[in-house]
């Protein structure tokens, strides 16, 4: 497989490489990648198996995450405050400070905290779809599948000024792209460029967010970490509001909006399954697991392993990176049956669009929700997309996000 490069972003900019990551799991499903134009000689181990996947989730004692999540590495202890927000994210914790981290701020990702909030997000797809359908011909991705769940989480969960929703729309599509960029990519430096600013610019409103819902609380997320108490009864420092203001900002909409978006496009691509789901809304549930199958919005999470070990027969040396595809893991033909159909009504449906293990998707009930109540809504209106021109994906091997995709909307 000397002629698959995870690292080339055009390539990948026209969509996941199912083929060759098909080829991969059956010959070489533990493979290493080679990165000569790092400077230092080395690589990373990607893995393609969904059990492995899966295996190395949930082993913490020879696989960790404090050093990147990405291919880069995280910043390091002695960074200063912005960077330590990133290096101090959920996705960069181990145990036992993400145990503690997670227990803290699981209530409000609760299914019965979030049902509760089911009627405002039901309001908002609402909102979206009025929005749309008075325009007609629209770009997707711009007035639906990223508007909706950014009003969502950053409105009904988070508590943002709506005058800010486009700012942290924006710091979250440039740090999930940025913090995965090669250094060799031409985009790198403009975009690293403008990563230290909006670095500095969220760290200035987090602090802000901290003191204000301390002196004044509202119904949001944000109020209740800033009231949080860790297990000697003190509130929560600065620092870790800022760790959870960040990761909530990060990873809070774009998996909701990628999965909205593919998911149109794949009932697009597929009409049978298309037709099969206006004739019967029971399916929406399903069809949610399967969206989130087809697309899986994020590529891949990395670790490193602790000690040296072996999988499959592979020797992996200590501090070496483990790339775990869950792109390539949810087309696995050992785990799903004829995984290259979208099948609406699939059974069972393991997915790991949301990862696996410890480091769990926190949202999941939420993005389940929003794509659901966007079905819904859809389905209960009778309308359909169809797609007026080519999709544009974004360059990125980290996240699988559609951009552009222009639309019209059609009442059968």
């Amino acid at each position: 497989m000397s002629a698959f490069n995870f690292c080339d972003l055009d390539a990948l900019a026209r969509g996941t490489p199912y083929d060759a990551l098909a080829r991969l799991r059956r010959e070489t499903p533990i493979y290493w990648h080679a990165v000569p134009s790092s400077g230092r000689g080395d690589g990373f181990w990607l893995v393609t198996k969904h059990q492995d996947i899966c295996d190395i989730s949930r082993d913490t004692t020879h696989f960790y995450s404090h050093d990147g999540s990405v291919l880069s590495d995280a910043p390091p202890p002695t960074a200063p405050p912005a960077l330590m927000m990133v290096r101090d994210g959920f996705c960069h914790l181990d145990a036992p400070k993400h145990t503690m981290y997670r227990r803290l701020i699981a209530p409000s990702f609760a299914p019965r905290a979030i049902a509760a909030l089911e009627q405002r997000i039901r309001a908002r797809a609402v909102q979206a779809l009025d929005r749309a359908s008075a325009l007609r011909n629209f770009e997707f991705v711009r007035e639906i599948a990223a508007s909706f769940p950014v009003s969502v989480v950053f409105g009904d969960l988070l508590g943002f000024d709506p005058r800010d929703y486009e700012r942290a729309e924006y710091w979250g599509s440039l740090f999930n792209r940025v913090h995965a960029i090669p250094p060799t990519d031409y985009e790198f430096g403009p975009m690293r460029g403008a990563a230290v600013t909006a670095l500095n610019e969220m760290h200035t409103y987090a602090r802000d967010a901290l003191r204000s819902r301390r002196k004044s609380p509202t119904a949001d997320i944000l109020s209740v970490l800033a009231h949080l108490k860790t297990s000697d009864g003190q509130l929560i420092s600065e620092e870790m509001f800022i760790s959870y203001f960040w990761s909530l900002t990060i990873a809070g909409f774009d998996t909701t909006a990628s999965t909205i978006a593919g998911g149109v496009l794949a009932l697009n691509q597929f009409p049978l399954q298309c037709t099969r789901l206006y004739a019967d809304p029971s399916l929406v549930t399903s069809a949610v697991d399967e969206m989130l199958r087809w697309e899986t919005p994020v590529i891949y999470f990395r670790r490193t392993a602790s000690a040296d070990v072996e999988i499959r027969g592979q020797k992996i040396k200590r501090n070496q990176r483990i790339v775990m595809c869950y792109a390539a893991g949810n087309r696995d033909d050992e785990v799903f049956h004829n995984p290259n159909l979208f099948d609406i009504a699939r059974q069972p449906n393991e997915h790991l669009a949301f990862g696996h293990g410890p480091h769990f998707c926190l949202g999941a009930h939420v993005a389940r929700i929003e794509i659901r109540v966007f079905l819904e809504e859809v389905l209960r209106r009778q309308i359909h997309f169809r797609l007026s021109d080519d999709v544009t994906r974004t360059r990125s091997n980290f996240i699988n996000r559609i951009i552009r995709m222009p639309a019209t909307i059609t009442d059968s």
